[in-house]
């Protein structure tokens, strides 16, 4: 074994110095759609060593391997092709790596002159294979729901000449083994300048402080986010989020896209941004029943080794930083075994997410493990864990960093870790997790839960507690907070915003933390339905709050006050929204449990509440989390970081 360690080393360093161009599938996934193939080789080793491992009667354990960090090497370009000549035109994104394919994206499900989409559609990429020239496209139209099953297996063939950076010539599309269509190609290849600016930077769940907003940004941005310009799909694949995952009563959806690494959201740093999924391990040979659903899919090699991938009982843990002006993965972790595998639609806990600070990303996973990299070279610096099975329903947001120190919470205690070393610096209470906020106007963190606790991030000291407010008492006569001290609950300066649920409905509740206590400020005078027990929550820039009801809409309230300012009623809070905010901006998208995503702009800039637009529908395959705490959508610099069900995608919405 660790000869192989050994090898996989030195094949990981060839593979940036190589320009290895062969077209190889690993798994179920198409890693050469994903990043250059030769990295892919280091990849395919370490699936390979797991498989070996399971062969043997061991699943495999990750404290026998270590991750492998592939950094892919040669020439990346793109581009945006529009294919004319069989109704109306549909814009396609094109990437290669040293003049290989590796990555396709089309904003439209239907490709020209192919087969009606039906139910819940999705385009799945199964493989790329060509070069600058000629490139051919495998793809499958799905749908995995109402029904769930696949529509058509299509090939899309370009031929592409190059004057300059303008690209042209001529496709063709094949449907089932068909000819269905051709026309022609028009298009240029992108310039890689347009990063994300210095300093735009989304760190953790909660955004740059913890008020679920992005950094000040100061532009305009379009009126109308259906106007929003595509601007790329990252070279990384990445799995369904639970919203769109396949659960145990309907298992065989898995093999139409939807096999679940998790519902982690994307953070963004220095124009990086990053992302941790998982991949199931195929440490398992179904057997019997679980057998004869794997075999119903033995004619198709991907959807046979996704349903086969659906029983792993460990999984591989990938972290992906990708280049914010292009897509591109600038490197990519994987550490197969190191947790457990959970493969569901309901998935009713919280979300581990990333948070990244000072050039270092601390990454938490699902069996409770925590790693941090190195930011720009994906180099391991540290990591504890033991490399645990998941528990149902068990998670948090992940961790913390404020001020040099990671503070990584759990219900049984709070651990303050330095954040490069990982060295422990202090213990505090346990809570359902933390924020930052300031206090005395200083940087602090503030540890939710029944019991609220402000502490100072140098050495742990609580300088400030309090209880978190109720409107009723549980069956054992104890105050009953329910869902108000989640993911949800927001800060700003010394303000903590959440909600509080009653019999007659909920209320946004404020308070603030001085003088050593966290004492209760108003409470907004809407009593309102909430869906599931809870709503969303942001806080712009010019301290009002964003909240939109199940029954009574959306709600801009004053944060020194508690007044209302304004209101939309007509667009209502769904399940597990998500509401982001920029400068005087709000993006709201009030379903993100399952269902097609949609996002509404909303201007709070006159101190009132203005709905910019009807919901637009972001053209990629999309997915969302379940249960309390969705998937975030980022906005940095003008541009919306959103993750899909295959990939993360890039929108910009700033005016032309």
């Amino acid at each position: 074994m660790e000869e192989r360690h050994a090898a996989l080393r030195t094949v990981s360093k060839n593979a940036e110095e190589s320009n290895m161009t062969s077209f190889r599938t690993v798994g179920f996934l198409t890693w050469a759609a994903a990043f250059h193939a030769s990295a892919a080789l280091a990849a395919w080793l370490l699936l390979a060593d797991a498989t070996a491992l399971a062969a043997e009667g061991k699943p495999p354990q990750a404290d026998r391997l270590s991750p492998v960090v592939t950094r892919p090497a040669g020439t990346f370009q793109a581009a945006w092709l529009s294919l004319a000549g069989a109704g109306e035109p549909c814009r396609v994104f094109l990437a290669w790596r040293d003049g290989k394919p590796v990555q396709f994206w089309s904003t439209k499900i239907q490709l020209p002159g192919g087969p009606k989409p039906q139910g819940v559609p999705k385009l799945l990429v199964d493989g790329l294979r060509g070069d600058l020239a000629v490139v051919e496209i495998e793809l499958r139209l799905v749908s995995v729901w109402a029904p769930q099953k696949r529509l058509a297996l299509q090939t899309l063939s370009l031929n592409l000449a190059a004057s300059g950076r303008q690209l042209s010539s001529a496709w063709t599309l094949k449907s089932d083994g068909k000819e269905v269509s051709k026309g022609t190609v028009t298009g240029e290849l992108r310039s890689d300048t347009d990063g994300i600016a210095a300093g735009q930077d989304w760190p953790a769940f909660h955004g740059v402080k913890s008020a679920c907003a992005g950094p000040a940004y100061g532009k305009p941005l379009v009126a109308d986010l259906s106007t929003a310009r595509p601007v790329w799909r990252s070279e990384a694949v990445s799995l369904s989020g639970w919203g769109t995952g396949a659960d145990a009563r309907y298992r065989e959806r898995t093999a139409f896209g939807t096999l679940c690494g998790g519902s982690s959201s994307p953070v963004v740093a220095d124009g990086m941004i990053y992302l941790y999924h998982y991949l199931p391990s195929g440490d398992v040979t179904p057997e019997g029943a679980d057998a004869a659903v794997v075999a119903k899919f033995q004619e198709h090699p991907v959807e046979h080794e996704a349903m086969r991938r659906w029983y792993s009982k460990r999984a591989d843990v990938v972290v992906t930083a990708i280049d914010g002006a292009t897509g591109r993965t600038v490197w990519e972790s994987v550490w197969p075994g190191k947790q457990g595998n959970w493969q569901t639609h309901k998935w009713r806990g919280d979300n581990f997410v990333p948070a990244v600070a000072d050039g270092v990303l601390v990454v938490a996973d699902y069996s409770w493990n925590l790693y941090a990299h190195d930011a720009k070279t994906g180099a391991l610096l540290w990591t504890t864990g033991k490399n645990t099975s998941i528990s149902k329903d068990k998670g948090n947001i992940g961790p913390l960093i404020c001020n040099g120190v990671v503070v990584w919470t759990s219900g049984s205690g709070t651990q303050g870790l330095d954040l490069r070393t990982g060295t422990e610096r202090w213990k505090a209470p346990g809570s359902d997790g933390a924020r930052r906020l300031k206090y005395n106007g200083k940087d602090a963190v503030l540890l939710c839960g029944p019991n609220l606790h402000v502490i100072d991030p140098a050495t742990g000291t609580i300088l400030a507690k309090g209880t978190f407010p109720s409107a009723r008492l549980n069956k054992d006569g104890k105050p009953d907070i329910g869902n108000g001290a989640g993911p949800n609950l927001v800060t700003h300066e010394d303000w903590i915003v959440s909600f509080v649920t009653g019999k007659e409905g909920g209320q946004v509740v404020a308070m603030r933390a001085q003088g050593g206590a966290i004492n209760e400020v108003w409470r907004n005078e809407v009593l309102g339905e909430m869906e599931d027990g809870h709503i969303g929550l942001t806080i712009t820039a010019n301290g009002r709050i964003f909240t939109a009801f199940k029954d009574k809409g959306a709600r801009l309230i004053e944060l020194p006050t508690g007044k209302t300012l304004g209101a939309v009623p007509e667009h209502l809070g769904r399940s597990n929204p998500t509401y982001i905010a920029v400068d005087d901006w709000v993006l709201s998208q009030p379903e993100c449990q399952h269902g097609k995503q949609s996002i509404t702009l909303f201007d709070t800039t006159a101190g009132t509440l203005r709905q910019m637009h009807e919901p637009w529908s972001p053209p990629h395959n999309d997915t969302t989390a379940y249960g309390e705490m969705p998937t975030t959508n980022v906005i940095v610099d003008g541009r919306l970081i959103v993750r899909g069900m295959d990939g993360t995608y890039c929108y910009d919405l700033r005016k032309p």
